[in-house]
C-alpha cells in the first residue's frame, strides 16, 4: 500500500497544499508548529475516520474558513484508488471513495490501512485501558472490517443503556432487553480482541527480543471482567449472568460498569509489569514492538503492508532503537516528521513545510 499524492483545503494550517509521496521513506522537515503533523493527521483520517488527536471535525477546518477539503489517491495492489473528506462548520462530514455518494464509517474502513507512532504513543503502556482498547478496535477494524458495525452498534446501544440508566426509576425489563443485546455484541467483541491480541504477542515478543538482545520477554494478558471463556457462546452466557448480577449495582450508580467496554490487556516484561516496573526506555521499545508488530499483522491478515507514520519519535530514541525501527520498515512506505533534515541524511524523499506551506526537493 502506497500514498501518491494528498491534497489539502484550508486544513489545519494548511491553506492549499498537494504533496506527492515516494514509496519508500518520505521525511517531512520544519519547524515546531510548521504543521508536519498535520500531514500525518490528514492521512490517518483516511484510515481511521478520525483524528488521532482525538479533536472534533471542526477543528481541522483553518481558522476563519467554515469549510475543509482534503483528498488522497494511493495505490492498493494493482488498482489506484481516491478518498477524499470534507468538513463544516456546521459538523457537516462527507467522506467518498471516487464519485461514490457519502460513505459511513463501515463503509470505507479498511479500505486504507496506515500505523501511526507518535510519542503520546507511551500511553499504550502507562495509559488508561481506554487507550489500549482504541488501539485494539482500530487495528482491527481496518484488517477485519465486518468488526466496525459490530463495534459501532455496541457503542449506540451502550449509549442507550446509560440514557436509560441516568433517567433513574429504570424499568427492569427494559433493562434486561438492552442487556441481552449487549451480552451478544460484548461476546463477539471481545473474542475478537482476545484472538487479535494473542496474534499481536506472537509478533510484538520477536521485535522485542531482537531490540533487547534477547533479554525481555514480552507477554500480553487479554482482561475481561467475564472471566476466562472457551467459546463464544460461553462468553455470551457469562456476560448475561454478569449483566444480570450487577443489575442493581448500575442503577445505584447510574452507569454502566460492567461489558466489553471495561476490557483490558496487561503488558509484561520477563513476567513483570511493563506499567508498573518498566523504565521509560523499556516502555518505549514496548510500544515500538506493539506498533511494527500491528504493520505485520496487517500484512499477514490481508496480503499487504499498511503505510506507516512515525511522528517526531526518531528523536526520542537512542541510535540503537532508531536504526532497528528504520531497518524494519525497509521496503515499505514510511512517513517520517522531524525538525531538522539533516538527522535523516541520506534517507529517501524530503518534503519541507513551513507555516502550512509545503515544498519538496
Amino acid at each position: 500500500m502506497n500514498i501518491q499524492k494528498l491534497s489539502l483545503r484550508n486544513f489545519r494550517n494548511a491553506i492549499e497544499s498537494d504533496i506527492e509521496f515516494s514509496e519508500g521513506v518520505n521525511v517531512i522537515c520544519g519547524a515546531n508548529a510548521a504543521g508536519k503533523t498535520n500531514i500525518l493527521e490528514a492521512i490517518f483520517y483516511f484510515a481511521a475516520g478520525k483524528s488521532f488527536r482525538n479533536c472534533k471535525d471542526r477543528e481541522l477546518i483553518r481558522f476563519g474558513n467554515d469549510k475543509s477539503n482534503i483528498a488522497m489517491r494511493f495505490l492498493s495492489g494493482n488498482n489506484s484508488i481516491k478518498m477524499s473528506a470534507s468538513f463544516s462548520k456546521g459538523g457537516r462530514r462527507v467522506i467518498k471513495i471516487g464519485e461514490s455518494a457519502p460513505l459511513k464509517m463501515t463503509e470505507y474502513i479498511g479500505r486504507f490501512r496506515a500505523v501511526i507512532f507518535t510519542p503520546d504513543h507511551l500511553s499504550l503502556v502507562k495509559g488508561s485501558p481506554e487507550n489500549r482498547r482504541r488501539f485494539l478496535d482500530l487495528a482491527i477494524c481496518q484488517s477485519f472490517p465486518r468488526y466496525a458495525p459490530t463495534l459501532s452498534e455496541y457503542n449506540r446501544v451502550l449509549a442507550q443503556k446509560n440514557a436509560l440508566l441516568k433517567r433513574g426509576n429504570v424499568i427492569d425489563e427494559l433493562l434486561m432487553v438492552y442487556n441481552e443485546r449487549l451480552a451478544s455484541l460484548a461476546a463477539v467483541i471481545t473474542v475478537n480482541r482476545k484472538k487479535y491480541v494473542q496474534k499481536l504477542e506472537e509478533e510484538a515478543k520477536k521485535f522485542l527480543f531482537d531490540m533487547s538482545g534477547g533479554k525481555e520477554d514480552l507477554t500480553l494478558s487479554y482482561q475481561t471482567q467475564a472471566g476466562d471463556f472457551e467459546t463464544q457462546e460461553e462468553l455470551r452466557e457469562k456476560y448475561n449472568n454478569l449483566f444480570a448480577e450487577k443489575m442493581h449495582s448500575e442503577k445505584e450508580r447510574f452507569l454502566s460498569l460492567y461489558g466489553a467496554h471495561k476490557d483490558d490487556f496487561v503488558v509484561a516484561i520477563n513476567k513483570k509489569s511493563a506499567r508498573m516496573y518498566g523504565s521509560q526506555g523499556q516502555q518505549r521499545s514496548v510500544v515500538l514492538a506493539l506498533k511494527l508488530a500491528e504493520g505485520e499483522l496487517s500484512y499477514k491478515l490481508t496480503g499487504e503492508y499498511p503505510v506507516f507514520l512515525l511522528d517526531d519519535i526518531l528523536s526520542e530514541l537512542d541510535k540503537d532503537r532508531k536504526d532497528y525501527i528504520l531497518s524494519k520498515t525497509t521496503g515499505r512506505q514510511v512517513i517520517i516528521t522531524g525538525c531538522e533534515s539533516e538527522i535523516f541524511e541520506s534517507k529517501g524523499n524530503k518534503i519541507f513545510v513551513r507555516d502550512g506551506v509545503v515544498s519538496s526537493i
